[in-house]
């Protein structure tokens, strides 16, 4: 009877509950009860890398303690998106359907690049971040590696993605910078929205049906800014607020497309058989399109 029961919990409990067990749920590095801390290689901000045997989470803390949620998985579905910036930069399918090779800029994107590793098998997806420590945390703690399809390095300026042939990406996806309650930067890149010549050339590295992707957040004044800037260099762009409070979602088209709901409508539904995603692509449809800019002269 012992050898029955113990064969029970063998098979039917995780063995990351076990006390000392080398390996958490789905092999994930085990992290203490209070988490990991690591300072930031680029300013005096920190991460901190915790979770509760559910989620695993990746946090930026100012040097006064003022902290801001920068990713999040669930260690049993890592591959299902959790946080809703994540799934608002989904959308981009809609556009976008096939992917078979984008750019991600921001490695705190750690859901969304877990997400494209598992929904489209052909797919190469490179990565860039500015800041060493967290691509090394990544790797440690959220099993985010370069491999055969998984290309992950430092690009303090964007160099990389500026350096690639014209027509290289169907979706470039942008981290726009993070702040906190009280307004202060705490992870992100420089503000790539204002500039027009770098947003001229992430344009070029699309190719003809490519997409520009971002969420942007902060000041509202600001935001419209960012919004404008984008509408000067991309003859197409939907702009709709996102499921969170505060943030503003940008898709840029490098090419006028039709904009047909039912044409989209028909991507959703076949969007949602095929991923696990954990919502609806059909939910984006409207908002989309009611955000639609289209650019005379561009």
């Amino acid at each position: 009877m012992l050898v029955i029961f113990f064969t029970f919990i063998v098979l039917f409990f995780p063995v990351g509950l076990f006390a000392g067990s080398p390996a958490c749920i789905n092999g994930f590095k085990v992290l203490p009860d209070d988490g990991v801390t690591l300072q930031s290689a680029q300013n005096e901000n920190k991460l901190r890398v915790v979770d509760d045997g559910v989620y695993r989470s990746l946090f930026f803390r100012h040097t006064d303690g003022g902290e801001l949620l920068g990713s999040q998985i669930n260690l049993m579905q890592p591959e299902v998106p959790v946080l809703s910036d994540t799934r608002e930069l989904l959308a981009s399918f809609l556009l976008a359907p096939e992917q078979g090779h984008v750019m991600v800029v921001g490695m705190k994107n750690i859901g969304l690049i877990k997400f494209l590793r598992s929904f489209t098998p052909a797919q190469f997806i490179d990565v860039s971040d500015s800041d060493p420590s967290i691509i090394s945390a990544a790797d440690a703690y959220f099993g985010l590696r370069s491999d055969d399809r998984l290309t992950v390095r430092q690009d303090i300026n964007l160099d990389y993605l500026l350096s690639r042939p014209e027509g290289t990406y169907d979706v470039v996806y942008l981290d726009q910078f993070s702040v906190d309650d009280k307004g202060r930067r705490l992870s992100g890149i420089f503000p790539i929205l204002r500039e027009s010549g770098i947003l001229r050339a992430v344009r070029e590295r699309l190719n003809e049906t490519g997409v520009m992707m971002a969420v942007l957040r902060g000041d509202r004044r600001r935001v419209e800014r960012d919004i404008d800037q984008v509408i000067q260099e991309f003859p197409h762009v939907f702009v709709w607020d996102a499921q969170e409070e505060g943030s503003v979602v940008l898709a840029a088209v490098k090419r006028r497309q039709i904009v047909n709901p039912l044409v989209f409508r028909e991507r959703a539904r076949k969007l949602d058989q095929r991923a696990n995603s954990g919502f609806s692509f059909i939910r984006f449809i409207d908002p989309m399109v009611a955000g639609e800019y289209r650019v005379m002269g561009i």
